[in-house]
């Protein structure tokens, strides 16, 4: 068969999205043809320009696809053109193989289904579950190994050369090259082995940081164990088969292999036999045992992403395993970069870049500098032709001019301040393995904390618990009061949770650990057969669980049913609102929205618990039924409260966050109300203010506003006062009477007055004008979905891109209604907007939706830093400008930076340092331009009399004169106050402008000063030009050399700002001392003269003609003009053009409740 035959004719394919893909997808493919003419062009081109045709391909694919590749069927295409979802392009080889024709991009292998006309992640087909049960071991495992890959995550392996060859042909590098033929042309050769070699010293050091990096990630994605595989003809469930041990790397898709105790599984599989205890830690970040069981005989596919009970993790450990016969068994389903672990890794090595304006802003002042430069070339050019310079030199220094304005050095001085920044921050115990973070870092003015586990502890506390009686909630019972422990909640206490006895250790979430705990009842190690777990206490009462249903997060809850000698009871435990729409209604006490309310807001973890009581017969039945009949008919029994308490340091690190008005926000999964109230108890919500939280109904299809008003917890209060307290403060809503209505009615009521979704809309917007404060924001997971879903879609943005324009931007005040006549749509876009930017809580989000956050906020032009620890918060940490983890969580997979300690001050720390890094970047961007600059001055002044620096010369002026203070510059500590400021890393920004430029005027006025005092004095035998070329010595350039030391340091000194990113000069040791040999240096060589001065330096004796009183001169005229370098940017430029951005909160939205009715 010829494989082009399942090529499509005429319409175009499309990629097909898959699990496999994880967050790394593909948005376009286009077919392109390779043209052979092309390639032969291309070599000539490059021969002709000296390998610079090659050089600009290796930097631009979008110029390879345009010169050696045209548009093409997808039947004639050699290759095909990829857009992924970061907006980045590759060109990938279209490949036709054994009546197959697939590309690979980003380690995934790209299938065409020639019937859909489409590209498809390559998957094995696990069919069916049914299929599953009856599965037979592969017999070629060589066909899928070649198909599928190795069962390995391979991160790739840093290469020396190819490192350096890359690295050293970026345009910085080509432009040094540049510059050193330049000189060798102008005989300065030895200044260029220098430059060459300091950028070699360089880019290796970089690479040993990078491959420590890929190190770490190799250890991390390492696998590598012995595995128990059948491979045979026979089903897997039958007698008698026999497993044999291979290396995992070895399995392929469709394998039969034996699951044992404390194996770490290499790959994702589905159980099929036996069951399992795991540690799923690598998913969830938290050491909870999730039961696995098999795969029921049903006609339905698996699906690794909604199939969560029956599906086997990489990277998770099994803690218990229960053979049903000889072994627990499970079939291969995913290996590599398909599997979960493959996922995470796939978008570590291939992260969305996020643009900084440093670089480009830093390009465009060079450009205006390089304005300034070819002015005093083109001013000074009849001088040059007038001594005598041949064409060549002439020629030679237009081209010398521009490398002087880009320093061909200043990419390797800016990522000394990235990697000293990671070194500063290891010390700390926070490691980084991103250098280009640190710069990113210091913009940062939001920061997103996950709660439990970041800002709170991960381990919880029994604080109580409280029962219905009859119609009301009788006294609240906390855990010191209680004394009999065996009445019915005890019973459902024991044995509906997921508590587990694993070699001694009761292990599990740690909510059920805690609460297992509190009943003193003992798991039997042996329970009978046919009962999952028996429960035993010291009175002798003996609880069998017979069947388990474990807690889903879809349905908020967990069940099991219990026999209790002759008695069978279904327990029912979850989240208080479940439990109140499962329960019978006329159980339900009439107080329960202001109880549930008043413990959730002393910011406690509030389950309710329920039970019904059947009997034998029943109980038979129900073991056989559904989970649905199960959890009919329940008796709601009351509410059970654990307290989750903030880590030690969590409010002092926010209140100094807070001082330096850092834009905080919490985005956690847990219940609204309970994570209100840590943010309260933390600080990132004022105790002081009540907060308004969005949610929307799903039912009514309806937005609902409730006000969680100020709760002070007085212990001295009594609980009925305390009740009276916690009301839902909604205008005109004055006829509820909670006494009667139950839990639903009282949810409809309040939807009833809340009007429409449009009407609470308008009603946010205040009617003072201001998006300002009484009130805080907190808004749900349903509501930002409701936000999310009414976005228009990107297309349709494009298409009407300017009726859309400017409405990504929030409302500052109502009166931009009246003014723009928004419609519906646009003021929905520009709502969205601003409560994105004013919501301080978004609690119940599910783990896209904590990305979709953060990418809401970096469209609202906020930099986003995003802590979290487990892997629910990976797309958040992945997704943010900077993202921080734990260095013992797994969301360290996607963390540019992880921390020693569990402590949320490493969020300070690493804005300090970020700070602190950027400002250093900054600084020596500013000083080895404007040195540069200097330098180019001092050579063109005395270029016109003839005479150039030397080789030694210009090594002092560029390594000794240059070096110490860049280093210097970089070694700068952060300081330890984080501050309201952020540095202005934008070059072109006035204040910056300002400070460079005052420093090169002011100099290159210094430089012409001397030259005038030099020139008003007679000199007899001055070298001059000799043969067309220049001399590298004279009393000219002696001069010009000695005073350049000195606008060096008064640079140095102006430019070095300490207040408020770094530390003092004065602490500044290493500064201090360079600066010190320095100035030593310099008044050495200006006031004495030694025969080694002219030998090595080639500096002439300017005391012999004129006296001691021409250096004295001198020194007098380079420090006035310094000491104006330093005083006049310290008390004039910096005063008038301040250089650091103050930072302001935004304004908060303050909803106006009163024109409702409106």
């Amino acid at each position: 068969m010829d494989p082009t035959s399942l090529l499509p004719k005429a319409e175009s394919a499309v990629v097909v999205d898959s699990e496999i893909e994880g967050t790394t997808k593909i948005t376009n493919i286009e077919p392109i043809r390779l043209q052979k003419r092309r390639i032969v062009l291309g070599v000539f081109l490059s021969v002709i320009t000296s390998f610079l045709f090659t050089l600009a391909c290796s930097w631009s694919k979008k110029l390879v696809r345009k010169f050696f590749f045209k548009e093409s069927q997808l039947e004639k295409a050699t290759h095909m053109w990829i857009t992924n979802n970061d907006n980045s392009n590759n060109i990938s080889k279209l490949v036709t193989k054994q009546n197959q024709v697939y590309f690979i991009n980003r380690k995934l292998k790209y299938i065409y289904d020639s019937a859909m006309n489409t590209f498809k992640a390559l998957e094995y087909d696990l069919k069916t579950k049914r299929e599953l049960l009856k599965a037979r071991g592969v017999l070629q495992p060589k066909y899928f190994q070649e198909e599928f890959g190795k069962c390995l995550i391979d991160i790739p392996k840093p290469n020396l050369f190819v490192y350096l060859v890359k690295e050293l042909t970026a345009p910085f590098y080509i432009l040094q090259y540049l510059s050193c033929f330049l000189w060798v042309l102008e005989d300065l050769a030895i200044l260029s082995i220098i430059m060459i070699s300091v950028s070699l010293i360089f880019t290796t050091i970089n690479f040993l940081l990078l491959q420590n990096s890929a190190k770490k990630l190799r250890d991390m994605a390492k696998s590598l164990a012995q595995v128990q595989v059948y491979r045979g003809e026979d089903s897997f469930n039958q007698q008698g088969i026999q497993f044999r041990k291979i290396d995992s790397q070895d399995l392929v898709p469709g394998d039969v292999i034996a699951i044992e105790n404390k194996m770490t599984l290499p790959c994702d599989c589905v159980l099929v036999s036996g069951d399992l205890l795991m540690n799923e830690a690598s998913l969830t970040g938290e050491s909870i045992p999730i039961p696995k069981i098999p795969v029921e005989d049903l006609d339905q596919p698996v699906s690794f992403m909604t199939d969560k009970r029956h599906c086997l993790y990489e990277g998770t450990k099994v803690l218990l395993a229960r053979p049903a016969y000889q072994y627990v068994i499970a079939i291969v389903g995913r290996t590599g970069f398909s599997s979960f672990k493959g996922q995470i890794f796939r978008s570590v090595l291939y992260p969305k870049v996020q643009p900084f304006p440093f670089y480009s802003q830093g390009i465009k002042y060079l450009i205006c500098l390089a304005i300034y430069v070819l002015v005093v070339y083109f001013a000074l050019l009849p001088r040059l032709i007038s001594v005598g310079f041949s064409f060549m030199i002439i020629f030679l220094r237009f081209w010398d001019a521009l490398t002087w304005i880009v320093p061909p050095a200043l990419p390797i001085f800016v990522s000394m301040c990235q990697t000293y920044s990671l070194v500063r921050l290891r010390q700390k115990g926070i490691f980084g393995i991103d250098p280009n973070k640190s710069l990113v870092a210091g913009k940062i003015n939001t920061i997103c904390f996950d709660k439990t586990g970041t800002l709170t502890t991960i381990g919880i506390d029994m604080f109580g618990y409280q029962l219905r009686n009859q119609t009301k909630f009788g006294k609240f019972i906390q855990k010191n009061q209680v004394n009999y422990k065996n009445s019915l909640e005890f019973k459902l206490f024991a044995t509906c949770h997921g508590t587990y006895e694993i070699e001694g250790d009761l292990m599990g979430d740690s909510l059920d650990v805690e609460l297992f705990k509190f009943t003193d009842f003992k798991i039997e190690k042996n329970p009978p057969q046919n009962v999952k777990s028996r429960v035993t206490n010291r009175e002798g009462i003996v609880l069998d669980v017979l069947k388990l249903y474990e807690f889903e997060s879809a349905l908020q809850r967990m069940s099991v049913i219990v026999k209790d000698k002759d008695d069978y009871y279904v327990f029912v435990k979850g989240s208080p609102e479940k439990m109140a729409e499962l329960s019978n209604q006329s159980t339900i006490p009439v107080d329960f929205k202001k109880n549930l309310n008043l413990l959730t807001m002393k910011g406690l973890r509030i389950l309710g618990f329920g039970y019904r009581k059947i009997t034998q017969e029943e109980s038979e039945r129900l073991m056989n039924g559904s989970r649905q009949e199960c959890e009919q008919d329940i008796q709601f029994l009351g509410l059970l409260a654990m307290e989750n308490k903030l880590k030690h340091d969590t409010s002092q690190v926010i209140n100094l966050l807070n001082n330096a008005s850092v834009d905080l926000k919490i985005i956690s999964g847990d219940n609204p109300l309970t994570t209100v109230q840590c943010a309260r108890e933390c600080g990132i919500i004022p105790h002081d203010k009540p907060v308004l939280l969005l949610d929307y109904n799903e039912k009514e299809q309806q937005l609902s506003l409730d006000e969680i008003s100020v709760f002070d917890d007085n212990l001295n209060v009594n609980q009925q006062k305390q009740n009276s307290e916690i009301e839902i403060l909604v205008e005109d809503v004055e006829d509820l009477n909670e006494q009667i209505l139950d839990h639903q009615q009282i949810m409809n009521k309040l939807i009833h007055h809340l009007l429409t979704a449009q009407n609470i809309k308008r009603s946010i917007i205040s009617e003072n004008n201001s998006l300002n404060a009484s009130h805080c924001f907190a808004m749900s997971g349903k509501a930002f979905d409701y936000f999310w879903g009414q976005l228009p879609h990107d297309d349709i943005k494009k298409q009407v891109k300017q009726s859309f324009a400017g409405f990504e931007e929030p409302l500052d005040n109502v009166e931009q209604i009246k003014i723009q006549g928004l419609s519906e749509e646009e003021l929905h876009i520009k709502l969205f907007a601003s409560i994105c930017l004013n919501a301080r809580v978004f609690a119940r989000m599910r783990p896209e939706q904590k990305s979709m956050v953060v990418e809401k906020l970096q469209d609202l032009k906020k930099m986003v830093l995003m802590i979290g620890d487990g892997a629910n918060d990976c797309a958040a940490i992945k997704q943010a400008n900077v993202g921080v983890s734990f260095a013992q969580s797994d969301a360290a997979y996607s963390a540019p930076y992880s921390s020693a300690d569990d402590s949320i001050d490493c969020v300070r720390q690493v804005l300090l340092d970020g700070r602190c890094a950027l400002q250093n970047a900054l600084e020596v961007f500013q000083y080895y331009v404007g040195a540069s600059v200097i330098k180019y001055i001092a050579a063109m002044i005395t270029m016109s009399f003839g005479q150039n620096f030397g080789d030694l010369q210009y090594i002092v002026i560029n390594y000794v004169g240059s070096l110490p203070y860049l280093k210097s510059i970089s070694l700068s500590k952060p300081s330890i106050t984080l501050t309201k400021e952020l540095p202005n890393e934008s070059m072109m920004a006035l204040s910056n402008v300002a400070v460079l430029s005052f420093q090169i005027l002011v100099a290159s006025l210094g430089l012409v000063i001397n030259f005038l005092y030099w020139n008003s004095l007679d000199w007899e035998n001055e070298p001059g030009v000799y043969d067309g070329k220049f001399s590298k010595e004279g009393t000219l350039q002696t001069t010009q050399f000695k005073s350049m030391q000195i606008y060096f340091i008064m640079a140095v000194i102006a430019i070095y700002t300490s207040k408020p990113f770094k530390q003092k000069m004065y602490a500044h040791k290493i500064m201090i001392l360079f600066i010190s040999i320095s100035l030593c240096f310099t008044l050495w060589i200006f006031f004495t003269f030694q025969g080694w001065q002219y030998t090595v330096l080639k500096l002439y004796d300017t005391n012999e003609q004129h006296g001691r009183s021409y250096n004295f001169m001198q020194f007098i005229l380079t420090i006035i003009v310094g000491l104006v370098m330093l005083l006049g940017d310290e008390y004039f430029i910096r005063k008038v053009f301040p250089t650091n951005q103050k930072k302001t909160k935004k304004s908060r939205v303050k909803p106006s409740m009163s024109n409702h009715n409106s």
